[in-house]
């Protein structure tokens, strides 16, 4: 019931010219009106519409009936009077649908899962295109550093790399929009289009005074996620980074050429810095190299269990081990953990993320989504490793600027500078071998030690971190990291020692 605010007037009589008799007449006259007045009012208005009451008096705040809502369920109430008080009285203009939506995101951010999230239209396509592998575009990996749009790599027989682009460009502006300042997320989509078209983009090179400017025609971008190459002595790698829609068919390819070519010695499975991806095409490559049994089970509320994966393959006739390290994730730890249970593999590296649950995409209204976890996986021997990770069976750490390396891209550094991306250039200076304490300080000693490493790579000597300097440090930290994966020695070393893998599955 609404609140209706009836204001009275008030007379004011001087009490000296009236006596006692007569006041208490008039009291009385008062009470009796003033009952009245009451008991016909109530009768008039018992039998009518509280919207009617409302509408007569304009300082009551009255709600539509026929608003636009659905069945209000215990504790939504609130809600559907909070948003319909917003769009029919707050002074402000208000977009009805950004209400909504950020009501959506406020009840997914009150979950405290940071697997969830919500969609707009735009957002949810640019999942879609990450999951599908597939995009139009000129190839290229771009990053943010200091508030300018980096190229990272760019990929094999792309336009971008046809077109000369390299690791370290600066992309100033793509159609004449600025990109300094304005975000990843803004120069990606600037950047992408449908195949066939054209962007045309300024870049300023390594080292260079003035920008120069090119033309791209975007093609159709497959993002491979899946490589490989055949060692001495029928020894196979495979590295998987991710885990989109394309995958699988990408694994089976590579791995069944392996085999085609001799794979006998053993096959070594690179799971590194891989968060996940989609749980199907884990599964699928599971298929393939675990033998026959139980892959994963997922299991939803009240431990109800939803699905489980088997797998028929036959076990290889080969040793197979699995680097893992802390960045491996999700779907990486479902295959991971159904190698370790099924006793198909034995994994080398550090613990892993941990993250165990399993997320679905929900469609909404207005082509807007939500991701909800929906369940967790348990890996063949019942362990729920969430939050807690997978162990190794033999555990080999990395040095952190190793597995960081590639993400370091600071403008400029010289004399002077302290903190930690001077701590970090001090570390990869020390793992190329080059004599440096590592202290955060940019000191005479650290400005001699990159004007060592500058003439060595033959640059200019100047003591100075910059672009170019950039470039060769990375391109001799790319070679150092192969030189000192510790963890790769490690997997190495254990597929020569036949006595670990008598118990092991994938052994005859």
């Amino acid at each position: 019931m609404a609140r209706i605010i009836v204001q009275t007037g008030q007379e004011w009589v001087s009490m000296d010219s009236i006596n006692k008799s007569s006041l208490l007449k008039i009291l009385v006259i008062f009470v009796l009106l003033l009952v009245g007045t009451n008991l016909a009012t109530y009768l008039f208005f018992a039998d009518q519409d509280d919207a009617l009451a409302e509408e007569d008096d304009p300082r009551v705040i009255r709600f539509d009936p026929d608003a636009d809502r659905v069945e209000a369920e215990d504790g939504t109430e609130m809600f559907w009077e909070a948003l319909d008080a917003i769009t029919s009285h707050y002074f402000y203009p208000v977009d009805k649908q950004e209400l909504v939506e950020g009501a959506v995101r406020g009840m997914i951010e009150i979950l405290d899962d940071p697997q969830l999230r919500f969609y707009d239209p735009d957002e949810l396509e640019e999942f879609k295109m990450d999951t599908r592998g597939v995009y139009g575009g000129i190839g290229v990996r771009i990053i943010e550093a200091e508030s300018e749009i980096v190229v990272f790599e760019t990929f094999s027989g792309s336009p971008a790399e046809r077109n000369g682009l390299a690791p370290g460009d600066r992309i100033l502006e793509a159609d004449g929009n600025e990109l300094t300042g304005e975000g990843i997320d803004f120069a990606a989509e600037v950047m992408r289009g449908p195949s066939d078209t054209s962007v045309d983009i300024k870049v300023l090179r390594p080292g260079a005074e003035e920008p120069i400017e090119m033309t791209i025609i975007r093609e159709e971008i497959q993002v491979s996620t899946v490589s490989g190459e055949m060692l001495e002595d029928n020894l196979g790698y495979i590295e998987i980074s991710g885990f989109d829609s394309n995958t699988a068919g990408e694994f089976t390819e590579i791995f069944e050429s392996m085999e085609k070519e001799g794979l006998s010695r053993g096959l070594i499975l690179d799971l590194r810095n891989n968060s996940g991806g989609l749980v199907d095409q884990a599964v699928k490559i599971a298929e393939q190299i675990v033998p026959e049994g139980e892959i994963v089970r997922l299991v939803g509320q009240d431990d109800e269990i939803k699905t489980v994966y088997q797998s028929s393959a036959e076990k290889r006739p080969y040793p197979i081990v699995a680097l893992i390290n802390e960045e491996s994730a999700s779907s990486t730890e479902l295959l991971a953990g159904a190698l370790q249970d099924r006793d198909a593999a034995l994994l080398v590296g550090q613990t892993t993320y941990g993250k165990a649950s399993v997320q679905q995409l929900e469609h909404l209204p207005g082509d807007n989504a939500i991701m909800l976890t929906v369940a967790n996986y348990f890996t063949p021997s019942g362990r729920n490793i969430d939050k807690y990770g997978i162990d190794p069976d033999y555990e080999v750490e990395m040095p952190e600027i190793i597995r960081y390396y590639h993400y370091f891209h600071p403008s400029l550094l010289e004399q002077g500078d302290y903190g930690s991306d001077v701590e970090m250039l001090q570390e990869m200076l020390e793992i190329l071998d080059y004599e440096i304490d590592v202290t955060g300080y940019f000191d005479e000693d650290t400005s001699r030690a990159l004007s060592r490493f500058q003439v060595d790579a033959g640059l200019e000597s100047s003591g100075k971190f910059d672009d170019v300097t950039w470039v060769e440090l990375r391109e001799a930290l790319d070679v150092a990291s192969r030189e000192q994966d510790k963890q790769l020695e490690k997997a190495l070393e254990i597929l020569d020692q036949a006595e670990l893998w008598e118990n092991i599955g994938g052994n005859d």
